[in-house]
């Protein structure tokens, strides 16, 4: 007897390896995917300006970090006792205006850098609601908290989410035509939006998405959203605010993910990786035993045997940690 609808993917033709470069920009799908790919050593950069959500968003944030076009002062605004910009999260609020600048700019020279040798683009579209500020008339990636008097809101109309998808994909291409770009449509229920105003939303990104897709060779379509909408299908998978998938859910599309997109090479480094970080998260109950020396010190001498295989400086935050509790037991 079957009690759920299993989504079984297929192989990617083109494997992600630890020596290649990717790029994660969107919802919040990409900082799940992104941390766990930080975690297994993969060289990744994700959300450069902070989490976005809408396609005018994404496509901003690219076409800013391909050209970049530095943020000024009169780009930067304030709210409350926090300066902010229109095109980032929240997350790169200061109480300083110069302090936002330098945080936004020196975010974006770092995107524009790691870009130029990016292979795997992770493209997550999480709605096709956006807010445009009556004063300015633009449509902004976050409110900020602004009241929302101070907004109209729109459904993105189709021609409007194709015209970005295009643009994204476009941009990508041009700085790198052998680029792959992955992408998904958020499982994040945006239900401030409204139950059916949601799923209105997602069914727009997913049917624009499909129809632009097709008709690049290098993007490919990982299905994020029907892996939780139609393989998990179950409030259990959902954190406690019935939104956002929860570790088990992002672990399950993780191995979804790694099936589809790691051959066994890959999945053997991650278990090292994984065995690492196992050994310096463990904790003695007396840590200036000689037994808890010597287990500090294999550790450090398999780190040295096996970072070869990795990137340079992978296991650089690992080796610091390392030497503190080897100075913390003697």
């Amino acid at each position: 007897m079957k009690f759920r609808t299993e989504l079984i993917l297929p192989e990617a033709d083109r494997k992600i390896s630890h020596f290649h470069k990717m790029m994660g920009i969107g919802s919040c799908f990409v900082d799940s995917m992104g941390e766990k790919l930080s975690d297994s050593k993969f060289q990744v950069l994700q959300n450069p300006f902070g989490t976005l959500f809408h396609p005018l968003a994404i496509e901003n944030a690219l076409a800013r970090i391909h050209s970049l076009t530095r943020y000024t002062k009169e780009e930067i605004f304030k709210f409350g006792e926090l300066y902010f910009s229109w095109d980032h999260h929240t997350s790169f609020n200061r109480i300083s205006l110069d302090e936002t600048l330098h945080k936004i700019n020196s975010e974006l020279e770092a995107a524009n850098d790691f870009i130029q040798q990016t292979d795997f683009f992770l493209l997550t579209f999480g709605t096709a609601w956006v807010y445009k500020i009556k004063e300015m008339g633009i449509f902004v990636a976050n409110c900020h908290k602004v009241p929302n008097q101070q907004f109209d809101k729109y459904l993105l109309e189709d021609k409007q989410i194709q015209a970005s998808m295009k643009n994204c994909f476009n941009l990508i291409l041009d700085i790198n035509p052998k680029a792959q770009i992955i992408v998904t449509v958020s499982p994040v229920r945006h239900t401030k939006d409204g139950i059916v105003e949601n799923n209105i939303s997602k069914s727009k990104l997913i049917s624009n998405l499909f129809d632009v897709a097709m008709k690049y060779d290098r993007v490919e379509y990982f299905p994020a959203y029907e892996l939780m909408m139609d393989d998990l299908r179950d409030y259990r998978f959902y954190k406690e605010d019935l939104i956002h998938p929860n570790d088990m859910a992002v672990e399950y599309i993780w191995q979804k993910f790694s099936g589809s997109f790691f051959d066994q090479t890959t999945h053997d480094k991650i278990k090292i990786a994984q065995k690492i970080k196992s050994a310096l998260t463990h904790r003695p109950l007396n840590s200036t035993t000689t037994s808890y020396k010597e287990f500090l010190y294999k550790t450090g001498k398999y780190i040295e045997s096996v970072e070869n295989l990795f990137p340079k400086n992978s296991f650089s935050e690992e080796k610091q940690m390392l030497q503190k509790l080897m100075n913390h037991a003697d």
